[in-house]
């Protein structure tokens, strides 16, 4: 048997019919710039989140981008990030800020950004800026603590820009991310719960402030043609992934209970204790875009696997602190994210493993000896 790390094909199928009709009237009118279709996509996305607004942008990174230049932050400011984020999360949004300070938070048992030492950096720091961002990263589809995250940004005069790029529909305590932050920003990536077929994103907001400051940051500064207001960029979500994703957003919730379901499966019948499961962090409902378990020995676990013919990935085998351009980053200690990046794999997780298939990936997990 070979099972598949992920299954977009699937995904497909299920639209297919829908955006084909979608793409032959787009065609007949032409209208391939934002238009109707991009609207229906952020009206029905920010209805979703529980947002007032969303605006669709041209992949994840510039939403970042853009959702930390809508900010409009003067002054000397400082990022806190995760420590075992993608570095788009930092790229994104240095791009933005390229004079802005940058912390790296390490991760806790949930591989989330830890509470304990984002209150140390904050009460060490808050009073050498002029504005400090938190960043929570929801990471492998699981939540950030976001109770004690606007806590610390109520207290400290914070503000919080939320990355969600792995979390589309997560919740914590019942309320969405994306909803929590002055802004959101989602990638909309291929492979994401939530994916188009090619690069896309979207920024969510209650701020209506900055909702109109985003349609003319995506659209070349301008909100209406040839008038140019502010400088711009040309960051805008094509309307063949919005139709694509249009069809796709009806499933998500569906799609994501599947999710949940696997790992069900995984946690009921992975019995290894060489291999140690991810937990689910307290009030959090978690859509498992990735699964991490945690190997001492990953080669050959890997090896293992990959004999068997099971497709597995690894999130992520190098951290930020240990990239070049960025070693000067590591601040104190982030020997969780680093210890957790020379053991993870990520598993086969999608809405359309077969229960077969589950059976027998966790079969061969359990055979695995380290």
């Amino acid at each position: 048997m070979k099972v598949k790390f992920n299954d977009l094909n699937s995904q497909w199928s299920l639209v297919k019919e829908d955006c084909m009709r979608d793409f032959d009237d787009l065609f007949s009118k032409s209208n391939f710039i934002l238009g109707d279709y991009v609207k229906k996509f952020e009206e029905s996305f920010a209805s979703f989140i529980g947002c007032k607004y969303a605006v669709g942008v041209s992949n994840g990174t510039d939403a970042l981008k853009l959702s930390a230049q809508a900010l409009q932050l003067r002054g000397k400011s400082l990022f806190l990030i995760p420590a075992n984020t993608y570095v788009a999360t930092l790229m994104g949004i240095e791009q933005a800020y390229p004079n802005a300070d940058y912390k790296l938070i390490d991760c806790d048992e949930y591989h989330q950004m830890d509470m304990d030492l984002l209150a140390n950096h904050l009460a060490e720091e808050h009073k050498h800026y002029d504005n400090i961002v938190i960043v929570p990263v929801h990471l492998y589809g699981y939540t950030v603590n976001m109770e004690k995250v606007m806590s610390f940004a109520s207290e400290y005069s914070c503000t919080v820009l939320e990355d969600c790029s792995q979390a589309h529909g997560a919740t914590w305590n019942g309320e969405k991310v994306g909803s929590y932050g002055r802004v959101s920003a989602f990638s909309l990536y291929p492979g994401k719960n939530l994916g188009a077929a090619g690069d896309a994103g979207i920024v969510t907001t209650n701020d209506e402030e900055i909702y109109n400051l985003l349609l003319k940051l995506r659209n070349i500064g301008s909100s209406q043609k040839y008038i140019h207001e502010i400088k711009g960029g040309n960051h805008r979500l094509d309307t063949l992934q919005a139709i694509i994703l249009n069809h796709k957003l009806p499933f998500l919730d569906s799609w994501n209970e599947s999710r949940r379901r696997v790992v069900f499966k995984y946690e009921s019948f992975i019995k290894n204790s060489s291999v140690n499961l991810p937990k689910t962090p307290p009030h959090c409902c978690p859509v498992h875009h990735v699964y991490p378990v945690l190997v001492k020995n990953r080669d050959k676990f890997l090896h293992h696997l990959n004999n068997n013919n099971i497709e597995t990935s690894i999130h992520y085998p190098i951290i930020i602190s240990e990239m070049p351009m960025y070693r000067d980053l590591s601040y104190g200690s982030d020997a969780k994210a680093y210890a957790f990046s020379k053991q993870m794999v990520s598993l086969p997780i999608h809405p359309f493993l077969f229960d077969e298939e589950i059976n027998y990936i966790c079969s061969v997990i359990n055979e695995y000896k380290s």
